[in-house]
């Protein structure tokens, strides 16, 4: 393979390339390739400025929560300006307003593009004139990507039904992969009192984390020995962020244990016994994958995403979505099991992870499409 071919992943936050993809650009660049991370600066950006064969570029004008035409503008020139003087051979789209004007930019320059779907958007999913908007515009810029890709089929099936993208461009890549030796066996060791159910996500609404909270005061009234734990970091800019107003009063209710926030999950995942994730969507959740390769059961809204981790009664229960009296229920049935149970329910989940989800599997698949892409 070419030497320091070059290779582009843009993103809505430093963040995110860094929780979900650093093991991949780092295998990149140890086989050869100029991997370059266009993203907003963040905190997490000092890890890419140290690290041999990566290069940080710094996206001034990508706002993810703005709806302005003139930011998008600014958005799409900015791309472009840098796609100009990098030259990938490849680049990689990450998040909506990433796949619509770098998708576009690198198609100005002749630049193979691909588009990943890690999640749709609530303000795509919802049935209003903003879904009308991105569905216009995605339409438009995948048209340009040489191949879209998806974490999940129902994702993948709603691009296709809707006619945003042919069916024979999509491709359905099994998640973002979990380290398996980072998320090592720590599977249920009998003979506890306490039961600790753990929420692992961002404090929005559309978590389930309402729902979480009703579910925990519904199980405690009935007099269950559990704990309902929460870590995760407050979006304060999100729309849909839970308030600290909020979180106090369910603390100070006893309902709710929260945690706080962490770069360092697996302890966490350790102490608890059963991982919960009551979301209205996903694209792939890491938080239940990384709790599946720890030997933890799992608790999880019946909806895209959750659905592909999930086998019911195998390595966890599913729930209806946004229904915390149904959710209790599930939470309640793990309760139940017996502690052989629990203990085979838990290794299921780490068995499924090894056969479909590791980080391995997918730098592996990442590096062969790669090959074909830039031949």
């Amino acid at each position: 393979m070419p030497q320091k071919q070059r290779i582009a992943f843009v993103a809505n936050t430093s963040w995110s390339i860094f929780k979900f993809r650093l093991y991949l650009l780092q295998a990149l660049a140890e086989k050869g390739f100029d991997v370059y991370v266009l993203a907003p600066r963040d905190k997490y950006t000092r890890f890419f400025e140290k690290l041999e064969g990566i290069s940080f570029v710094e996206l001034k004008r990508l706002k993810s929560k703005s709806i302005s035409p003139v930011d998008d503008l600014q958005l799409y020139f900015e791309l472009l300006g840098h796609y100009k003087r990098i030259r990938p051979q490849l680049a990689f789209h990450y998040t909506i307003k990433a796949n619509i004007y770098g998708s576009l930019a690198a198609a100005r320059i002749g630049c193979t593009a691909v588009s990943v779907i890690t999640g749709l958007g609530y303000m795509f999913t919802a049935k209003n004139i903003f879904r009308f908007v991105a569905s216009r515009l995605y339409r438009f810029a995948l048209k340009k990507t040489r191949e879209v890709w998806f974490l999940n089929h129902d994702d993948q099936k709603i691009f296709v039904e809707d006619k945003l993208v042919s069916a024979a461009k999509t491709f359905l890549l099994p998640g973002e992969g979990v380290d398996a030796q980072a998320f090592y066996p720590a599977p249920f060791s009998g003979n506890k009192e306490t039961i600790n159910f753990l929420l692992i996500g961002r404090l929005i609404e559309h978590k389930g984390i309402h729902e979480y909270a009703q579910a925990a005061k519904t199980l405690l009234a009935k007099g269950l020995d559990a704990r309902f734990c929460l870590l995760g970091f407050f979006d304060n800019k999100s729309a849909v962020a839970i308030s600290h107003n909020q979180l106090q009063q369910w603390q100070n209710e006893g309902s709710i244990d929260y945690l706080g926030e962490t770069d360092n999950v697996a302890p966490f995942i350790e102490k608890a016994d059963c991982i919960v994730l009551p979301s209205y969507r996903e694209g792939m959740p890491l938080s239940l994958l990384e709790g599946a390769s720890m030997c933890k059961a799992l608790v999880a809204s019946d909806v895209a995403g959750c659905r592909e981790i999930v086998t019911e009664a195998q390595n966890g229960f599913l729930c209806k979505h946004r229904d915390a009296e149904d959710l209790a229920a599930k939470m309640e049935k793990y309760y139940r099991l017996t502690d052989a149970q629990k203990t085979e329910m838990g290794n299921k989940g780490r068995e499924i992870v090894l056969q479909h989800f590791t980080t391995e599997m997918i730098a592996a698949i990442y590096t062969s499409k790669i090959a074909g892409l830039i031949q």
